[in-house]
This record gives C-alpha cells, structure tokens and sequence, in this order.
C-alpha cells in the first residue's frame, strides 16, 4: 500500500494541478469574452473611419487596386461596397466574403473558419469590416500563456514546498514510529501526548491505552504463572511423598490407606489445576463469546449437575427459578459462576445444611441468589474472599482459594455485581449477583 506521505503528495500535486487547469480555461474563456468585446469596438470604429474616408471615392468608378494575402496582412479585412452590390474596395480579396444586407454584427461561415462581420450602411455606400474568429481565440490564448506560463514556471517550487510540507507534518509519526521500534517487550511507558498536533493526539491515546492494557495483561499473567508455581508445588511435593509412601509401605492395610490419600491428592492437585485453567480463561483479554441466553435454564441445568455432590453431604439442595429471564452472557463463564457458588457452599457448610438457589428481576436486572444456613462469612472477611488463593483462618476444609475468584473475575466480565450479606437470623451467607436484562424476543 502506497505510504501516507506519498499519497498525500500524490493528491496535492494533482489537486494544484487540476485547480491550475480550471483557473487557465476560465481565464481563457473570461480573455476571450473581453477579446471579442475589444475587437467588436474596433471593427466598427475601423468601419465608421472608413466610410469617412470612402466619401471621397466616387460612386461607380474603378475599385481600388486590391491587396494580395500574406503573413504579414493585417489582422481586419476591409470592404467598401456600392448599394448595387459593387465592390469599390477590399483589403484583402483573397477572402471573398460576401455582402451584408443587415445593419451590424453578423457571424459569416466561410470555408471551415467563421468571421466576426460589421456592416455599415451609408447612402449608397456599405462599409463592412471582418475579423476571423480564430485570430480572436488565438489572440486570447496568447495572452492567457502570457499570464498563466510564470505559474507553471512555479509548480516545481510549489510541488517541493508540498513534499516539504507533508513530510514536516508527518514528523510526529516518525517519532512516534522510532519510538515504538526503539522498545521491546519489557518497556511500557506511555508515548508523550503533549508534544503532538491535535490530529496525532488520538493514537497516541489509543497506543498508550492499549500499553497499559497490554501492561495489565502481561502483569496478570506473570502474576498467575508465579501463584500457579507456588500452588502448585506443595500438592506435587505431597503427591511425590504419598508415592514414596506407597511403595515403602509394606502392609497391605497400610498400603491401601497410602493409595487412598494418593488417589485424594491427585484429586485435589487436578482440581487445584482445573481452577488454575478456569480462572486463566476469564482474563478480559480472553476472546469470549456473547450471546442472548435464558439464565433460569441454565443455573437449573447447573445445579442438576451438582445435586449428587449435595446429597453425599446430605445437603438439601434446591432451586427457585420458574420464569425465564434474558441476559446477554458467556455460556461457559456462567456455567463457571454458577458452579462454583454451589459447589463452595457444598464444600463450606456442615453436613445435613441447606442451600437455596433463585432466579428473579424486573425490567432493570436479572438478581441471582445463593444462599445456605451453615456458619456464614464474618463481615471482615467478605472483601478478601474475593482475592486469589485467599483463605480464612482456621478453615478445614481442602480447598484451593480459587473458586471465588473465578466467580469475581466472570461478574467482571459480565459487567454484574457482587453483593456479600448474612440472612436476618445470623446463621449463613447471601451471594447475590445482579445482571443487566435483555428483554425476549417478541
């Protein structure tokens, strides 16, 4: 693709070079307009002239000896005729135009070439004058190279003052673009937004809005491969004594016990390593894929999923959701949120608890509820956790401090809200998350 630079020369040269040739034709046409109205005056000034001097000539006597046609001939052909259609004169009778029998202007064709005619009617005499068209458009054209051949003498001057000028404005990208190539993956100070033209400015934003997303987005994922590493090493260290412990443990009870609490290891590390790949897959730079979907349908659809996982526990596990209600979402992000809201009350709350799960809105929102009676959430705690690998003292329960994250990071992306309570009777913990509606189709 042709560079900026180049073509914004490209269309100043052909902008002056067009503009250059519309001036040149009306200027043509406005010198021919005021050839013709000069000419006009002189053929009947000449004409008027003429038949003052042709009084002296007698009526019917010999014409005057005729001139012959050169280069050198004058530019006005002159005729003195008698009313009975006599010639008394002609200055140039090589051109044989003919009696006017019409007082005035009068356009004659002669040939392929047309005359500009001026007759005058004396008693009985008719002086007419005639000029040829061409010499007028010539004449015209003379004086329009006259005026417009100092211009085109300019335009080498001019092409170079626009090739200067469009490299001088297109400087800032240069710098900009030096800039840019000087850095490499580590350097992300925004660009100076001080010292550009106004027209510049918004790049230099979007660039320097993008390096902070970029920043952003590259601070994330070291930040995740430097937690994974750390969560990571202790289940693998575990896994790699409970191995050693099987093969040295002779007994066959203890054998079993040891291949036991191996299998739950090894179910815990690809547990830890399934949240690590969710949580990933929820960054904002993450392509997602939006789309109007019923959100009733699919947290019954979830919790159906999870209900075997209640009843082990003996958890009563039910959903209030009778009405559709439209969101525009990701349907594996929700399917995430969703999951791992029941699935932490599940892991958290005592044998034999409760957990309620409802669907309801308005015009506004689409409010969706989780909550259960087991020990609740000291207030203390509700903003932290939120955060990665957070959790609260005194916890017995395995887990890898992941699954709340994932349920921020997906209501990030999803633009909703997150509200922490505790129900009226102190016992428990409400999660609600309020969404954006999308009405049906109709």
């Amino acid at each position: 693709m042709i560079s900026i630079h180049k073509r914004l020369l490209l269309w100043l040269l052909i902008g002056l070079l067009l503009i250059s040739s519309i001036a040149g034709i009306a200027t043509y046409q406005k010198m021919l307009e005021e050839v013709n109205e000069m000419q006009d005056f002189e053929l009947r000034q000449i004409a008027y002239n003429i038949d003052s001097v042709s009084l002296s000539i007698p009526i019917g006597s010999e014409a005057v000896p005729q001139q012959t046609h050169d280069s050198d001939s004058p530019v006005f052909i002159i005729q003195v005729w008698h009313k009975n259609s006599e010639i008394q004169y002609s200055s140039q009778p090589s051109v044989p135009l003919p009696l006017l029998t019409i007082q005035g202007f009068s356009v004659v064709t002669l040939g392929d070439e047309q005359w500009q005619m001026f007759s005058l009617k004396t008693g009985e005499r008719i002086v007419q004058t005639a000029q040829s068209m061409e010499d007028r458009q010539n004449t015209a054209l003379e004086m329009v190279m006259r005026m417009i051949v100092p211009f085109l003498l300019l335009i080498p001057a001019l092409a170079w003052l626009a090739w200067f000028a469009v490299r001088k404005g297109l400087a800032p990208l240069d710098r900009i673009t030096t800039d840019i190539e000087r850095r490499d993956s580590t350097i992300m100070q925004p660009l100076d937004e001080k010292n550009v033209p106004e027209e510049v400015r918004p790049l230099v934003v979007a660039l320097n809005d993008f390096l902070r997303r970029l920043e952003k987005s590259l601070m994330a994922q070291r930040q995740f491969v430097a937690d994974a590493a750390h969560e990571l090493r202790t289940p693998l260290t575990a896994l790699s004594l409970q191995a050693q412990l099987v093969e040295q443990e002779k007994d066959e009870g203890e054998r079993g016990k040891a291949v036991l609490d191996l299998r739950q290891g090894i179910l815990r590390a690809s547990h830890l390593v399934q949240q690590l790949l969710d949580l990933a897959r929820q960054e904002p730079d993450v392509p997602h894929v939006f789309f109007r979907l019923d959100l009733t349908e699919l947290v019954r659809s979830k919790v159906g999923d999870l209900a075997l996982l209640a009843a082990e526990k003996e958890i009563d596990l039910g959903v209030v959701a009778e009405q559709s209600h439209w969101i525009n979402g990701d349907s594996a992000s929700l399917n995430l949120l969703v999951g791992n809201l029941v699935d932490n009350a599940i892991r958290y709350i005592p044998k034999g608890s409760r957990i309620d799960v409802s669907v309801d809105g308005d015009a506004r929102m689409v409010l969706l509820t989780v909550s259960d009676n087991g020990p609740g959430i000291p207030s203390a705690e509700r903003e932290r956790i939120f955060e990665r690998f957070y959790r609260p003292a005194g916890q017995q329960t395995h887990g890898s401090g992941l699954g709340l994250a994932i349920v921020s990071e997906v209501a990030k992306l999803h633009k909703a809200d997150i509200k922490v309570s505790q129900p009226a009777n102190g016992h428990g913990s409400i999660f609600e998350i309020s969404f954006n509606v999308i009405a049906p189709d109709v």
